[in-house]
């Protein structure tokens, strides 16, 4: 067992998982930072600004590259299709 595997044995539950994922270091960050706050992982992890940009870099006028386009970054066709129609009625 390496010493970084074996500084993340020590820690309690979920820390454990994290520091094995990413690391004993970025755990003590973490805990130094958000300690005693309770914290949850949103399903997406883009904005829907950053999405928008992308998909009007991406988006060809084929239903295929909404699909895409969704599926990259987690959001459904419809609100893919609604983020492009919002925009161009912005215009």
């Amino acid at each position: 067992m390496d010493k970084n595997q074996q500084k993340c044995t020590t820690l309690n539950g979920v820390y454990e998982t994290m520091s094995e994922i990413i690391g004993f270091d970025n755990v003590v960050k973490l805990y130094e930072n958000f300690k005693g706050s309770q914290i949850n992982f949103p399903t997406r992890l883009f904005s829907k600004e950053f999405v928008l940009e992308e998909a009007l870099k991406a988006y060809d006028g084929t239903s295929e590259s909404i699909n895409l386009i969704a599926t990259k970054y987690s959001y459904s066709e419809r609100t893919i299709r609604k983020l492009l129609k919002n925009h161009l009625n912005s215009i």
